[in-house]
């Protein structure tokens, strides 16, 4: 058969780019897309490089391709820890796995379809592009499902996170759980809110508003309204109706932190401003295993 090295070459930067698409995703890890371009092209000139000497067998091995795959998470992604470099490669390998199954796939049921030689698919000229899209439509659905699964597993299954509530420079730390049916936003701002114990937060909270919930009038809204208006800190405090946490109609004195940090390891910390705390007078927990509920858009 003959083989085109530009198409062969094209095929491999697509591939490495949905490849590294699907391990941004599952890493969480931003990269542009100049990077996931170069980390692409990197691997498609391996391919490019290794046709055009197939007598260099030192090329062919484990390790060259181990080489190979760090060179591209490295360029892409550019992880400065040991830990989140070995977390990103490992998602490199398994969406690679991916895309590399659902190619196999249609090249078992399509024998004339094509060959593998030295860990590198070839596609007939026939049906190269028929394999590639049905390759790509496969490993698609088969990452939406993985991925479906993983937000069940460690979204709906109560996953807890530290979060730390910064105001006026004073800062309460507490366990939070992502929870997928909190999608409360502030009316005025869309800004979302997450909803945190009144216990937890009182060390940070003004005095006259801590008075609103040491008295019990938090549902008071005529009260409620007149003591925040009158407030240095009304600019920062809304009231927030919901329908949720027990009430069909209830209504949540929420506030604007200076901002707060998610952190679901030492490693991984995000830094969000545009969010409200919204505060809840009873617990969450029975067990006090978390403080606060947040929103998965805040992960």
């Amino acid at each position: 058969m003959e083989v085109y090295l530009d198409v062969l070459f094209l095929e491999n930067i697509v591939m490495n780019y949905l490849i590294l698409s699907v391990t941004a995703k599952f890493s969480k890890r931003k990269a542009t897309n100049l990077r996931m371009f170069l980390g692409a092209l990197i691997g498609a000139a391996y391919v490019a490089f290794i046709v055009l000497l197939p007598g260099e067998k030192a090329y062919y091995t484990a390790l060259s391709k181990i080489l190979l795959s760090l060179a591209i998470v490295a360029v892409t992604f550019s992880p400065q820890k040991t830990g989140a470099f070995i977390k990103t490669l490992s998602i490199f390998y398994l969406s690679t796995f991916i895309f590399a199954g659902a190619a196999f796939a249609f090249l078992y049921f399509n024998q004339n379809g094509g060959f593998i030689r030295n860990g590198i698919v070839y596609v007939f000229w026939q049906s190269k592009w028929t394999v590639l899209f049905l390759s790509i439509l496969l490993a698609g659905i088969i990452v939406k499902i993985f991925w479906e699964i993983l937000q069940q597993k460690f979204v709906k299954e109560k996953l807890l996170v530290k979060l730390m509530v910064v105001f006026e420079e004073k800062a309460i730390d507490m366990n939070a759980l992502i929870d997928t049916g909190n999608s409360l936003h502030d009316p005025l701002s869309d800004m979302p809110v997450v909803v945190a114990e009144y216990n937890a937060l009182k060390e940070i909270l003004p005095h006259e508003i801590k008075n609103i919930f040491e008295e019990s009038k938090e549902n008071d809204l005529e009260s409620v309204t007149y003591i925040i208006s009158g407030s240095e800190w009304v600019s920062r405090f809304r009231l927030i109706p919901f329908k949720s946490l027990g009430k069909e109609n209830g209504m949540l004195i929420g506030f604007k932190p200076d901002y707060i940090e998610v952190s679901g390891t030492e490693e991984e910390k995000k830094g969000i401003s545009n969010v409200i705390i919204g505060i809840y007078n009873r617990t969450l927990s029975r067990n006090e295993e978390y403080r606060a509920l947040l929103g998965p858009e805040l992960i």
